[in-house]
């Protein structure tokens, strides 16, 4: 009877490491997301959106160095509020880009 409360207390404080490289794959993928809009955006000429990008880079990377972090501290699940805001973050300055070019192609 204890020992199984020990091991379900156990497994409990294990860290899902899957969870973790999903997360640390994606934010990565978001990171580079960002810098290929600052990249694109530069050759376009587009200056609000350049600057965006260029710090939602710096943010993502932050996101990835915490992700990172919180394998290595054998965190029990990912920080899904930070996991989130990455992929928010991302998307805002894709949608940004995007209707940037819409609205000067015309």
């Amino acid at each position: 009877m204890i020992e199984e409360r020990e091991m379900e207390n156990a497994a409990a404080g294990t860290p899902n490491t899957k969870a973790h490289v999903l997360v640390i794959v994606v934010t990565g993928l978001c990171a580079v997301t960002c810098g290929v809009t600052f990249l694109l955006a530069l050759f376009r000429q587009f200056g609000l959106v350049e600057v965006a990008a260029s710090l939602s880079a710096w943010v993502e990377v932050f996101f990835l160095s915490s992700s990172i972090g919180d394998l290595l501290e054998d965190k029990p699940e990912p920080n899904r509020k930070r996991f989130l805001s990455a992929l928010g973050l991302a998307a805002a300055i894709v949608l940004y880009f995007l209707a940037m070019r819409i609205a000067s192609s015309h």
